[in-house]
């Protein structure tokens, strides 16, 4: 991911990333983050639009984009 999210961002999950509960293009809003992990991998916390308001996903940075 080329730019930094924040708290508040609409984002969608990119094309061609794999993740059962979540194909390419559902949307959500960046909860918080940007976290980094020990092996330098950036992660966010997402509110995503199908799921709990209340619930939270982790996904690493290079699965979202930017919803414009």
């Amino acid at each position: 991911m080329s730019q930094e999210l924040k708290p508040g961002d609409r984002v969608r999950v990119k094309a061609g990333v794999q993740i059962p509960k979540y194909p390419a293009g559902d949307k959500g809003t960046v909860s918080r983050g940007p976290q980094t992990s020990a092996d330098g991998s950036t992660y966010y916390l997402l509110r995503m639009d199908k799921d709990d308001p209340q619930e939270e996903v982790l996904f690493k940075a290079e699965e979202i984009e930017i919803d414009r």
